[in-house]
């Protein structure tokens, strides 16, 4: 996977479209300062999803978009694409290229795209999660903020580390799941809350349930005896109601005959009447078409007479305009001749103007070559005097290097001396520290195995409180249970002694007998009795039959028995309670016991961390001394190895600059031929151009004489295209109106019939008027006299139906009183419930009966029945919630260990290969020293902060914050190196991080990056040339118009081993 285009349209300076295609390797990105070559660093983050403006050097967002100059208009969008080679399936999409983009306008609104679907800046992100690339990962170094990878805070500075090991789609993964369960453990608690009021609600609820089911069913049969006598009152009120409606049916019949008989006679006098009108309104038409057919008539003449006049007209045109056609025509050819001729002398000329330019180009190009050779000479000796100083200097260095490397020598040898006697301290420090860790851990682990003791007894004691619980729970259970029996006993017992005292009928021993051989319904409603047998196809007890024990002697025993069972059963929930209380006691002694020896782990865990920590710092301390003393050495032997090669060098370079000296007199010979060759083609050219000159001039007169003829062609080719089409016109509009007189004249026969038509119809009509124009008078008497009989029997049947409209009132009445009180329709209802005969009398008592049995309920709550089902199916969802919230709660858990264990494997591997290789790579840019990663808190690996400590060669080891900007760029260098050799990311941007190095260090910053091209690809913002001869393609940045930026591009091409920069400049 790599790069493959960046595309800009409209952000900041890049005005227009700007495409940038990028190879595998090392891409240069170059050009003068303020012509915008870190904006190109900036639209990469800002695609990658940057949300800092600050970072983009703006106050706003939308300061990204051109803001025009003041020859460009600003303009009202943004946009950025990057473009990945995706052949290998790096990223997780099914495409050969992922192609992500974003847009933003000009009133804020922001798009994200990937291949040119919208999403999420999210989805952006988890894609390019653990991959290296991101707005703030280390595959985007910015100018001037390379040492921020080593300034930053430890806690900030391990985001890169992160990044490099891949853990931060997990960590991510880790937030989300941590959020969830805090969510999970607050909505579980919420749920405990509510299960424990639910619970309370539905015991208040069971009773009142009960209740208003006992109300419900002696309600529901009370409401179904009143629907039946209310149907049974309807059902004689409909019966005289139809004997009404038969009346009014045979009067309606009689009023409908006489009224049909007016109607007749009605229609006949009206169709008359409709008939005269009709026969007036046509003789009224009739006229006025007659007037009109005589108007047209008279206006097709006019038309033939004029149509006559106008063709005449045409005809003198046409002769006018042939004798003009005929003088026209031929002063064009003569016109044509003339043109041609002079044409021809005119490209004559054309030729040798043409011959002309081609000797001059030629002699241009040749003058062109000569002043090349001469500027290639004169950059020969600059650059060879350019050499010869670098050279001087080089052999200047080359000395105090010598001089330096002997001075360094002795240094290094007493600093070996005073480590040597470092190390022998730290060693005898560290023996005395070890003691006391072993006697610390010790004490530390059988403070945690007295801590577990506790534990498990205050887990013994919970366990047993739980178990008291239950056990006093059940005995509650029992006593509520006893105490409902009691309270039926008693109230069986009131009964009993009621009833002796109300019906002296009935004998002590409560041993009456009936004999059952009918229908017990009317005798057995209000009695006690005793039935020894009963068939049960034959006998039916409604209402609240029930069976009662009749002996009071057996309630009063069985009373006592009761309240005995009570007494025993609350003795032995006090016994209970009191083992609780004694338990809950003890426990919280335990607990604080507990909270105490928690403390004291807890505190000699701290000093336990201390002293480990000041065990592990002298253990490092004595690593690296043993290392800089092994470094010492080695660098002692380099010493001696690099006074002989700066001696050898130093030889090399004084030949060098012998041969600079001689390059130079060759090349000044060679200005001398060239001026003089570029003398003999100036005066060539003047030559020349003084000829073409003349040349030119002759060619103008020319031209404007052809141009002259041209035109006045033209003008006559016009003239005659135009006359014929004036005579074309002529002859066309001649038949048109010959065509219109004949038309008119055969219109105008058809007029002159129609009209005679016309006259004979008018008559006709004028005959018919008159004859149905006499009176009707006997027809109106007779439906006068058939009106006042049909007003008498109106009136009739007005009384009958009055007296209908009060049976009906009366039905009604019925009807709304059942609705009101037991919401039944008797309309709907009463077919499905009628009967044969109903005594009303009978039923009339039941009802009595029966509503003030309804009223010793008193207040009931009929709701309850409805709220207890739903607060039960509430009760059990809740639960099922609760389940449910317990076992995500613990797949969360389990999720969150899981990402924890991956993630602490992951990042130490990481960890530990980037801190080899940045000792390697530290040791390699600083030709020597030493570099040291390591983690603040050893024990949390994936929280702890990173420190970084450094040794340049010559200085003590010290924090990377104390060290100089050149050294903690080389040291940020370094560590940037360490990540990519562990971690690779697909490419990486580098925003002039070169800057702060001198030329020794930027060689080496080039080489490095040279091994890294096989796995990864650059881009490099830079003003360095040492840098640019590393690149295989160039990006020139250009400002030639004022406020916008252009490309150019330049491709390097491998040849012989060789590099050689043959530059093709073109836009890009």
């Amino acid at each position: 996977m790599y790069l493959k285009r960046l595309e800009i349209l409209g952000f900041k300076s890049f005005l227009n479209k700007t495409v940038l295609q990028f190879e595998p390797g090392i891409t240069a990105v170059v050009g003068p300062n303020g012509c915008g070559k870190s904006n190109i660093f900036d639209s990469m983050r800002w695609v990658l999803g940057e949300q800092s403006v600050k970072s983009l050097r703006g106050s706003d967002m939308v300061d990204v978009i051109f803001n025009g100059t003041d020859a460009k208009e600003p303009l009202s969008m943004a946009e950025v694409s990057l473009a990945f080679d995706n052949k290998g399936r790096y990223f997780a999409v099914d495409s050969e290229e992922v192609l992500i983009t974003r847009r933003i306008f000009r009133s804020g609104e922001c798009e994200y795209l990937l291949n040119k679907t919208q999403v999420r800046l999210k989805d952006i992100l988890e894609l390019l999660m653990g991959t290296g690339i991101g707005a703030e990962s280390y595959s985007l170094v910015e100018q001037g903020k390379i040492d921020l990878l080593l300034s930053s805070k430890p806690e900030d500075r391990r985001l890169v580390f992160d990044e490099a090991s891949g853990i931060t789609k997990y960590k991510s993964q880790k937030r989300e799941a941590l959020r969830k369960l805090e969510e999970t453990q607050q909505n579980l608690l919420r749920v405990n809350d509510i299960i424990v009021e639910v619970n309370r609600q539905i015991s208040s609820l069971e009773r009142q349930a009960n209740k208003a089911r006992k109300y419900k069913e002696a309600f529901e049969e009370l409401k179904l005896k009143e629907f039946k006598l209310a149907s049974s009152h309807i059902k004689g009120l409909l019966t005289e109601k139809d004997d009404i409606r038969n009346n009014v049916a045979q009067l309606t019949a009689k009023e409908a005959e006489l009224s049909a008989a007016i109607c007749q006679d009605e229609e006949n006098i009206s169709g008359r009447q409709v008939e005269l009108a009709g026969i007036e309104d046509s003789l009224r038409k009739i006229k006025d078409i007659i007037l009109d057919l005589n108007n047209q008539d008279f206006r097709a003449n006019e038309k033939v007479n004029f149509n006559k006049e106008k063709i005449q007209e045409l005809e003198l045109t046409k002769i006018y305009l042939s004798k003009q056609l005929t003088q026209v025509k031929e002063k064009l050819s003569f016109d044509e001749e003339k043109f041609m001729k002079v044409k021809n002398e005119f490209d004559s000329l054309s030729s040798d103007i043409s011959q002309k330019n081609t000797y001059i180009r030629s002699k241009e190009d040749e003058l062109s070559q000569l002043n090349l050779s001469v500027r290639s000479s004169v950059d020969a000796i600059a650059n060879a005097k350019k050499h010869i100083l670098e050279l001087m200097s080089k052999i200047s260095s080359a000395k105090n290097q010598i001089t330096d490397l002997i001075s360094q020598e002795q240094v290094f040898l007493a600093r070996k001396k005073r480590l040597q006697v470092e190390n022998a301290k730290i060693t005898e420090e560290k023996s005395l520290i070890e003691e006391s860790l072993n006697l610390v851990t010790s004490e530390l682990s059988a403070m945690e195995s007295n801590f577990a003791s506790i534990n498990e007894k205050i887990q013994q004691l919970k366990s047993e409180r739980q178990s008291q619980a239950g056990e006093l729970t059940g005995l509650e259970s029992e006593i509520d249970s006893f105490e409902k029996q009691l309270l039926s006993l008693e109230s069986q017992r009131e009964f009993l002694i009621n009833l002796k005292h109300r019906y002296e009928d009935i004998g002590e021993s409560m041993e009456a007998e009936i004999k059952i051989d009918r229908l017990p319904a009317d005798i057995l409603n209000g009695l006690v009795v005793r039935i020894k047998s009963y068939d049960k196809d034959n006998l039916r007890l409604t209402g609240e039959a029930k069976p009662i024990d009749l002996d009071a002697q057996r309630v009063e025993q069985l009373i006592d028995s009761v309240n005995k069972k009570l007494q025993e059963l609350r003795l032995v929930k006090e016994k209970k309670e009191l083992i609780i209380k004694e338990l809950e006691a003890s426990l919280a002694a335990v607990q604080e016991e507990l909270r105490t020896v928690e403390i004291n782990l807890a505190n000699k865990k701290a000093y336990h961390e201390t002293v480990s920590a000041q065990f592990s710092k002298l253990k490092e301390e004595e690593e690296v001394i043993t290392i800089e003393l092994n470094d010492l050495g080695k660098e002692l032997s380099v010493i001696t190895g690099k006074v002989m090669a700066i001696s050898q060098q130093q030889k090399e370079l004084e030949d060098n600059n012998k041969a600079q000296e001689s390059l130079i007199i060759k090349e000044q010979n060679n200005i001398t031929f060239t001026n003089e060759q570029k003398e003999g083609v100036l005066i060539s050219i003047a030559e020349a151009k003084t000829q073409l000159q003349a040349l030119l001039e002759k060619k103008d007169s020319e031209e404007e004489t052809v141009m002259m003829l041209k035109k006045t062609y033209e003008q006559d080719r016009d003239v005659v295209m135009s006359i014929d089409t004036q005579l074309q016109d002529a002859s066309k509009k001649q038949e048109a109106l010959n065509s219109e007189i004949s038309g008119l004249r055969i219109s105008s026969e058809a007029l002159a019939k129609e009209i005679v038509v016309k006259q004979e119809m008018l008559k006709e009509n004028e005959a018919r008027f008159r004859e149905l124009s006499e009176g009707t008078s006997e027809t109106v008497k007779m439906i006068e006299s058939n009106r006042k009989e049909a007003e008498a029997v109106k009136a009739r049947i007005y009384e009958i139906q009055m007296q209908e409209k009060d049976l009906d009132f009366q039905c009604q009445s019925i009807k709304d009183r059942i609705l009101q009180a037991y919401k039944l329709d008797l309309g709907a209802e009463q077919e499905t419930h009628s009967e044969d005969t109903i005594d009303e009398n009978v039923l009339t008592q039941e009802i009595e009966k029966l509503k003030n049995r309804v009223d010793s309920y008193g207040s009931v709550n009929l709701v309850a029945i409805e709220e207890y089902d739903e607060l039960k199916k509430r009760y059990d969802f809740l639960v099922q919630q609760q389940n449910d919230l317990v076992s995500s709660k613990e797949s969360l858990h389990e999720a969150i260990l899981k990402i924890n264990r991956t993630t602490k494997k992951m990042f130490l591997e990481t960890f530990e290969k980037v801190r080899e290789e940045f000792r390697s790579y530290f040791r390699l840019l600083f030709n020597g020293g030493d570099g040291q990663i390591f983690l603040i808190d050893e024990q949390d690996p994936l929280e702890s902060g990173i420190e970084i400590v450094c040794r340049p060669p010559g200085k003590k080891l010290q924090n990377v914050l104390l060290l100089s900007g050149g050294e903690k760029s080389m040291s940020a260098i370094a560590l940037m190196f360490a990540i990519f050799k562990v971690k690779p990311a697909p490419f990486c941007v580098l925003d002039e991080i070169d800057a702060a190095l001198d030329e020794a260090n930027v060689d080496r910053f080039g080489r490095i990056l040279q091994d890294f091209t096989e796995t990864s690809q650059f881009i490099v913002i830079t003003h360095n040339k040492k840098t640019i001869a590393n690149a295989d393609v160039m990006y020139g940045i250009t400002m030639e118009e004022s406020g916008v930026s252009k490309i150019v591009s330049v491709k390097f091409s491998q040849n012989k081993g060789i590099k050689d920069k043959q530059a093709d400049l073109v836009p890009a």
